[in-house]
């Protein structure tokens, strides 16, 4: 149970894990929902709601990326907040949650933590607004690197490449979408594909985990709703 709580862990952290461009799309909020599925689990239900904030804490463009994901066993959420001010994202606070079979651990990074590096939900918003036109897009250049802080506050490093750009098939509906393999640079045989929706900055199309050439893992879109943004606001701090 051990491994397989680590195992689970790992997954979650990597998704629930987790750039120089032209201009830079605009956020809009929506709902999604995905389908993981990961080899030797049950199936696994993920909601993931990017939302604007309005907070006398955090004035200003603030947004609100949350995911949550459930299965017999095991349950797990995050949440970041950051702030938008023209091209730059600034991570502000974020918290998680992990149980497994009723035992978990919670975790928490302030502003002052998320000063000079974003926690994943912050680094994966990012990510995505900046995939479109990246310039890590050919094997024949250097690939882009991101650092971020996982929810321990760790210092985090990913390399990535776009790998694709076209329209993606979902049970959801076809969206314009963008590929992006990245990896960690001390595990060269590990490798996550997120697909982006190319015009809706934090919205995950699909997503792929291999692991020395074996896909272990696979995310589906199932379901969307796109808001307007005076529906998402909220007072909460």
């Amino acid at each position: 149970m051990s491994y397989r709580f680590l195992t689970f862990k790992t997954v979650a952290a990597v998704f629930l894990a987790t750039v120089s461009t032209l201009a830079l799309a605009a956020p809009t909020p929506f709902t999604a929902d995905y389908r993981l599925d990961i080899s030797g689990w049950p199936n696994a239900t993920i909601t993931h709601r990017l939302s604007r904030v309005d907070s006398d804490s955090h004035p200003g463009d603030v947004w609100e990326s949350a995911m949550s994901a459930s299965i017999k066993i095991a349950s797990g959420e995050e949440r970041g907040r950051f702030q938008l001010d023209g091209d730059r994202v600034q991570a502000l606070d974020y918290t998680s949650a992990y149980s497994l079979v009723g035992i978990g651990d919670d975790y928490h990074l302030d502003r002052s933590q998320l000063q000079s590096l974003p926690d994943r939900q912050t680094a994966l918003f990012e990510l995505s607004q900046k995939a479109p036109t990246a310039r890590c897009a050919s094997s024949q250049v250097s690939p882009c690197e991101l650092d971020y802080q996982n929810h321990k506050g760790k210092t985090e490093t990913l390399y990535y490449r776009v790998t694709e750009h076209g329209d993606v098939q979902t049970p959801a509906g076809t969206f314009p979408g963008v590929t992006v393999d990245t990896w960690d640079p001390e595990k060269r045989d590990r490798h996550l594909y997120f697909t982006f929706h190319r015009d809706l900055p934090g919205l995950l199309l699909k997503m792929r985990y291999v692991r020395e050439d074996e896909e272990r893992s696979h995310l589906t879109l199932t379901d969307l709703t796109i808001s307007k943004p005076d529906q998402t606001a909220n007072d909460s701090p």
